[in-house]
């Protein structure tokens, strides 16, 4: 060793991440002798409250593997004489120093990783520091991505492993993990994986990956992973990926601070997904919770966690958010615990995904839950949707699966939407206790099937006992239910000591409402179907015999519930990160479950992703138009007073002043106080404001898109009435092209348009229609984006203002 130098820290390593590497760098610097004592090693954590900041003031060279420094530590690195920093990562690159090729080689032992490597990477840093005079040999390559299986080990071409994997012949299943968990250990969670799937009969191909492109290595990021290990000839091996990774599967670009927003929107690799054809799940990996404080936590994991593990996967199109496992502390890192039971569930979910792709579309059995809100005084309210006519959409889904070789029975299906609601309510499939007896319902025969009492206890005691002893406190036990004892507010539909499944079926595809609770049956108040949307009462007796005769007795391969929104993402349980004791949990069981969606509703759409383990299938919402207002004698007289104003004619103006405040007043509108110039134009703004908004044209029909030319351009012109931050409304460009000044006929309602003779506000209207007659051409002549030029949209606008009998 090298004489005159001081015995202080002269190499520090900062590991962050709460990395088992810490504890490995440690012990391979005590294996190293007298130089070892050379080495310090830290995480962020024992950094905290100066702790370790003489070493890093003291170092020669320090290697930084961590996203997060306490100030006082950056600042202690920025102030150090140290010959080398060594970011390995992109955070904290502007500390680097030192010279580059240098700093490129430590970053390669540590990138390639590995014992061995990481040995050889502290005596390259000794080297650096002049503690050792020999420099070590370059890094051993090992895979950066391949197969790790714990009973057969790594394989580096798929072929091989298949070629002596024992259970290559049954249904595979993709696991992409970090390739950190190979090497550094942490696999318990994924090895506990690995067994539940065998155990269901599925094969594993359990690959390794940086998840990210190396630029340093020229590693392969997960896209490339995903080419090499899970796509074939032929096309997908896999039958279901699990992206065990966090952050974003897809390539979103290189990171930066000043980016962030644009990652989410910037994505490639869509078209490798589509390849691959098959679900994604993402189970979550709790960072920061150990098991019992995630238990006790009625948020579920910590923000952070559903950052990375819930948020940035799902922008790629993962799905279900269950939690597989938590952490804890040891030491200076944490260590990765399975949690049994969501082990289980994810395997049996993961099996069920199979079943549905691999059954033949005879055999496939379909539950469609109905949304069933609060009855409001009248029966039918079943079936109802956001935007979206559900009976029609129905009818059609219907008719499509027949098409595709559905089994749907073998009589005829309902030709169009109000037939299906006819027949629906003359069966009395229906929830609605208030106005159908329970007797109504089986004589008419609405109902599917009956469950008995031995049958739901057993489904009863699978909940746990927490689960249970709230469903008794709130709406009693069930065989009291069953016998006839309980007298109290609606807890289940019982015919003959059973609980009755109300719905229709069409072979092997059943309707059903979803079930209610809070419903009093004819004693009714109007309020007590108000807590169905109370987050804090569990779902009576009749829900769970509903929704585990779905699962358990019919056996569906599939639940889709139609339109937006039912009730099962709102019952009681964690914000994210569900556990067996919450309600959406419980509820949907081990079954694929589709929810038809709003698009234009994506808050609640994403708490029904991520607490019901949906797969949210968007739809369309309805095409706009511009509001009418029922007010045209008042619209009228407003005309003819500002007409008479423009023309100097006061006496005639006064007149129609008095009728204009009799007819607002007829209509219950506040016309204030003031001259009849200012109430005038509050009027004019009245109405500016009210045929201003846009309202529904009609509703959506689900994988329908709208033709109708006069429709789509009525839409396409009332969401492009307003300028927005990157492009003028379509009133304002057709006014330009007509000479007019648009801020004055927007900002002065009640003044007088002289060029097209009407008021401000009656000019804007036209310009609308103009749009529309001028979009609607363009539509049904289907011409060209490309053909269009200036003097033919100035031409368009000019004929539509004509037929408007505007005066070019």
């Amino acid at each position: 060793m090298p004489g005159g130098l001081f015995m202080g820290s002269l190499v520090t390593l900062v590991i962050g991440y709460d990395s088992p590497v810490i504890e490995l760098l440690r012990r391979l610097g005590a294996e190293m002798g007298e130089a070892g004592q050379f080495i310090r090693v830290f995480s962020p954590n024992t950094l905290e409250g100066g702790k370790g900041l003489d070493d890093l003031r003291s170092s020669r060279v320090i290697f930084l593997y961590t996203h997060r420094l306490p100030k006082e530590a950056e600042e202690a690195i920025a102030s150090s004489s140290a010959r080398f920093v060594i970011p390995a990562g992109e955070s904290y690159a502007y500390l680097a120093r030192g010279e580059e090729g240098a700093l490129l080689q430590a970053m390669k032992y540590f990138r390639i990783g590995g014992e061995e490597n990481l040995g050889l990477l502290l005596r390259y840093l000794l080297y650096l520091a002049g503690l050792v005079e020999e420099e070590p040999p370059p890094p051993r390559e090992i895979p950066l991505h391949g197969v790790w299986h714990p009973k057969l080990g790594v394989y580096e071409d798929i072929d091989d492993y298949l070629r002596d994997y024992y259970m290559a012949d049954k249904p595979l299943i993709g696991i992409l993990y970090y390739r950190s968990l190979w090497l550094y250990g942490n696999r318990r969670p994924l090895e506990a994986l690995i067994d539940a799937l065998e155990t269901e009969g599925l094969g594993v191909i359990p690959v390794f990956t940086q998840g990210y492109r190396d630029s340093v290595l020229g590693g392969p990021s997960a896209e490339d992973t995903i080419r090499s290990f899970f796509l074939g000839a032929k096309g997908a091996r896999i039958d279901v990926l699990i992206d065990m990774l966090s952050f974003f599967l897809l390539d979103h670009g290189s990171y930066s601070r000043s980016t962030v927003d644009e990652r989410f929107r910037i994505v490639r690799g869509v078209e490798l997904l589509q390849r691959l054809g098959v679900p994604v799940l993402k189970p979550i990996r709790e960072w920061y919770q150990s098991e019992h404080e995630w238990l006790e936590n009625p948020q579920g994991v910590n923000y952070l966690t559903q950052v990375y593990e819930v948020i940035m996967p799902e922008v790629d199109g993962a799905v279900e958010p269950i939690v597989i496992s938590t952490s804890t502390r040891v030491s200076d890192y944490r260590k990765h615990i399975p949690y049994e039971p969501h082990v289980r569930l994810i395997a049996r979910r993961v099996k069920r995904w199979v079943i549905l792709r691999r059954k033949k579309p005879s055999e496939r059995r379909i539950a469609i839950i109905l949304n069933n809100p609060p009855c409001r005084q009248l029966e039918a309210s079943i079936g109802v949707g956001f935007g979206l006519d559900v009976p029609e959409s129905l009818v059609r889904f219907l008719h499509r699966l027949r098409s595709l070789g559905y089994y749907t029975g073998e009589g005829e299906l309902p030709k169009t939407g109000d037939e299906l609601i006819h027949l629906i309510l003359e069966r009395r499939a229906t929830s609605e206790f208030r106005w159908t007896p329970v007797e109504e319902i089986v004589r008419r025969g609405g109902y599917l099937d009956m469950v008995d009492l031995d049958t739901y206890m057993k489904w009863f005691m699978e909940l746990p006992e927490e689960a249970r002893k709230v469903m008794l406190k709130w709406w009693g036990d069930p065989r009291d239910i069953l016998s006839g004892k309980v007298k109290r507010l609606f807890a289940g539909a019982v015919y003959n000591g059973k609980f009755v499944i109300p719905g229709i079926r069409f072979g092997n595809i059943v309707i059903m409402p979803q079930p209610k609770f809070g419903c009093a049956g004819a004693l009714c108040d109007g309020r007590v179907c108000k807590i169905l949307h109370n987050p804090t009462i569990p779902p009576p007796h009749q829900w769970l015999a509903a929704y585990r005769w779905v699962t358990r007795i019919f056996r569906a391969d599939v639940m889709i519930h139609w339109g937006t929104h039912g009730y099962l993402e709102f019952r009681p349980g964690k914000g994210v990160g569900l556990s067996p004791y919450c309600w959406p949990e419980i509820t949907v069981d081990d079954i694929p479950f589709l929810y038809i969606y709003n698009v234009t509703n994506p808050m609640e759409g994403v708490m029904a992703k991520r607490r019901g383990y949906a797969v949210i299938i968007d739809h369309a919402h309805p095409p706009y138009m511009k509001a009418d207002t029922a007010l045209e004698e008042l619209d009228e007289l407003l005309e003819e007073y500002s007409r008479a104003k423009s023309l100097g004619e006061e006496a005639r103006a006064k007149v129609i002043f008095e009728q204009i405040v009799e007819k607002a007043r007829e209509r219950g509108i506040d016309v204030g106080k003031g001259s009849p110039d200012k109430i005038t134009e509050r009027l004019h703004e009245f109405l500016d404001e009210t045929r201003g908004s846009t309202v529904e044209n009609g509703l959506h029909v689900f994988g329908e898109t709208p033709s109708d030319p006069e429709k789509l351009a009525e839409h396409v012109a009332a969401i492009m009435s307003w300028d927005t931050g990157e492009w003028i409304s379509i009133e304002r460009a057709v006014a330009t092209l007509l000479g007019l000044d648009y801020d004055k006929i927007v900002s002065k309602p009640s003044e007088f348009c002289k060029k097209l003779g009407v008021s401000n506000r009656k000019a804007r209207e036209i310009l609308h229609s103009i749009a529309v007659r001028v979009l609607e051409k363009l539509l049904s002549k289907d011409i060209d984006p490309d053909m269009l030029s200036f003097n033919l949209l100035q031409d368009l606008v000019a004929e539509a203002a004509r037929g408007e009998g505007v005066k070019i």
